[in-house]
């Protein structure tokens, strides 16, 4: 008789692994090469089979056999380690060794190991990833009836056999034994997921008590889990560490998993939880010197809303020094993002000259073509289509066109993307804002499904009266125009090299892509051909648009290049899609996509260009 335990199983202590139920949940794990691999995305598949790395030659081999019989068969196959070693060159070495080019899913929290019921090293594993039903774990050499009988649609039960290789150390899993709510649990709660679910917080329900914690204690599993929470996750075990990093490190993940497959226990009626204290005021930098209220926008409850360009004036009557600024949006729900471009008073740049100085650096044909498309344009009384003219000149600098102009001290304003709302300079660093500044936002909204009305307001924060700080932040915009994903593609991978003009300190990494974006990370190529790898987001969200900002700036030289490489998931299995059987080309709307990348330098040598 089958046992159906559904997704939120319980009980998986090492000692109960052996009779677990037959369904395991949804998981997600970096591999040894950095991919994020989440098994769900694997559900059009007819199998998974995972391997524990450290078995023998001849369990590879065996693995190997039925990789070649089954592989074109719908039968996905990892490996797995099993919390070994978390050195993935090491990782790598071993498979190679093994003679073996398979993903090597990193259980560095063992986790997965524990819920899989895996307890030696030769101990595989076969499941229907439609369902998660686990169907076989022994060693590999027994597993061909089982694939052959799951690829039949034949149904069976769980064939369970014990291993004989090494035995899986877990070496927490005593101590978290008895874990309690108020001195291990709590804390967790309270550091990375309160700020955002309590009353009054952006996330959709509030964990402000043990009741609330308990009851949501199988999503909490299941999120933590498929690295789904907190939000914005970042690959943080290579490149530069980030300071604003929102990762759970392993130990918290295993607390909490462990916490919940024990049955969410709570052992005190003190309640840490019910005891914090938020700021009162909107402001996470406190309240600024000046508010900028946006016209209020009326928001419909389906369709498409066009792109908004509101100039605000903002009513300043001497210059200031800023030194931040936030955006608070009226709506998070409707708001997808605000790019904030400053106006100084002598008025806007001129972007026609911007571009023909631009075409001034292109082979003559391909000049004279452009410039023949704008005058049509212009004769025509009609608006030049900016964005076909920059896929035809795909490695153009897209930030000359989102600044401001040259003068170097002109400040900026930020901007808004879900998770990124607060640009804040370090010390001593500013812009100058003249009498007179006005600002230009691009507004987009997407619909949510009910009218609303949004308000948002940016807030600006100054130096004090006569404080001029001596130092200016400046930055770069990457931008692929030329975007062509095929219908279906479920990685389509795309290369983006922005350069730094002059020695600079790098501060900031931001990808962005819309619905179809999986990936991107950035790796400096120095110009002695040196390269570095700065920061990976292996499972990039369009929901959570984060500035990685580096916890200690880069140094790096003039002419260093910031390549970008990332992909789109362009199929059925990506649940954002809007549409998979479509070819997708560039364009603003959410349903098409951008390849782009924003980084924040500082000139080493201020006295230089920005």
């Amino acid at each position: 008789m089958k046992i159906s335990l559904g997704l939120a199983l319980s009980a998986v202590l090492v000692a109960a692994t052996a009779n677990a139920g037959e369904r395991v949940g949804d998981f997600a794990l970096i591999d040894h090469q950095g991919a994020f691999q989440h098994m769900a995305w694997y559900d059009d598949q007819n199998a998974v089979v995972i391997l524990p790395i450290g078995s023998n030659q001849s369990d590879a081999d065996s693995l190997k056999a039925l990789q070649g019989k089954y592989g074109q068969q719908g039968v996905q196959f990892f490996l797995l380690n099993p919390g070994v070693h978390s050195d993935r060159a090491q990782v790598g070495a071993e498979v190679a060794a093994l003679g073996l080019d398979l993903p090597v899913l990193m259980d560095d929290t063992q986790l997965v190991t524990e819920m899989l019921g895996i307890s030696r090293v030769d101990e595989a594993v076969l499941y229907n990833p439609g369902n998660f039903e686990l169907l076989y774990r022994g060693p590999i050499a027994g597993m061909e009836s089982s694939i052959d009988q799951l690829l039949a649609g034949e149904d069976f039960d769980l064939v369970a056999t014990s291993g004989t290789a090494q035995v899986i150390q877990f070496p927490n899993s005593q101590a978290h034994a008895k874990l309690s709510y108020e001195k291990d649990i709590a804390p967790i709660i309270a550091e990375n997921c309160a700020s955002c679910h309590r009353d009054g917080g952006i996330a959709p329900f509030a964990m402000d008590s043990n009741l609330a914690v308990q009851g949501w204690s199988p999503m909490i599993r299941e999120v933590v889990m498929t690295k789904r929470m907190p939000p914005g996750q970042l690959d943080n075990k290579v490149g530069h560490k980030m300071k604003n990093e929102m990762n759970l490190n392993d130990e918290e993940m295993q607390k909490l998993v462990r916490w919940v497959n024990a049955g969410a226990k709570v052992d005190s009626e003190n309640d840490p939880l019910t005891a914090l204290i938020w700021p009162t005021t909107k402001w996470s930098l406190g309240e600024p010197d000046l508010i900028v209220k946006v016209p209020e926008q009326a928001i419909p409850a389906t369709g498409v809303v066009d792109y908004m360009d509101i100039p605000i004036d903002l009513g300043l009557e001497k210059d200031v020094w800023i030194k931040g600024s936030e955006v608070v949006p009226g709506d998070p729900a409707v708001l997808h993002h605000i790019i904030t471009t400053v106006i100084p008073p002598e008025g806007a740049p001129d972007f026609q000259q911007i571009l023909m100085d631009l075409l001034a650096t292109l082979p003559p044909e391909k000049a004279q073509d452009i410039r023949n498309q704008l005058f049509t344009a212009v004769a025509s009384g009609q608006q030049p289509n900016i964005g076909e003219i920059f896929k035809q000149i795909p490695d153009i600098d897209i930030g000359a066109f989102l600044g401001g102009g040259n003068d170097p001290d002109l400040g900026s304003v930020a901007g808004y993307a879900p998770g990124n709302s607060v640009s804040l300079n370090p010390p001593g660093v500013g812009g100058l804002l003249k009498a007179g500044t006005t600002l230009n936002l691009q507004m987009h909204y997407t619909t949510s499904g009910k009218e609303t009305t949004d308000s948002t307001e940016i807030g600006i924060y100054f130096y004090d009266d006569g404080e001029v700080p001596n130092e200016r932040m400046s930055g770069g915009v990457g931008n692929a125009f030329s975007i062509s994903i095929p219908a279906q593609a479920k990685d389509h991978e795309m290369e983006l090299v922005t350069t730094v003009p002059e020695e600079a300190e790098i501060y900031s990494l931001m990808p962005h892509m819309h619905f179809r974006g999986k990936r991107m990370k950035f790796t400096a190529v120095y110009p002695d051909g040196s390269e570095e790898l700065l920061l990976s987001v292996p499972a990039y969200s369009f929901n959570w648009q984060l500035a990685h900002e580096l916890e200690q700036p880069l140094r790096v030289p003039a002419g260093t290049k910031i390549v970008a490489v990332g992909a789109f998931d362009n199929s059925s299995q990506n649940g954002f899609n809007p549409d998979p059987n479509t070819e997708i080309n560039w364009g603003e709307q959410s349903w098409e996509e951008m390849f782009m990348g924003f980084y924040s330098w500082k000139n080493v040598d201020q006295g230089g260009s920005d």
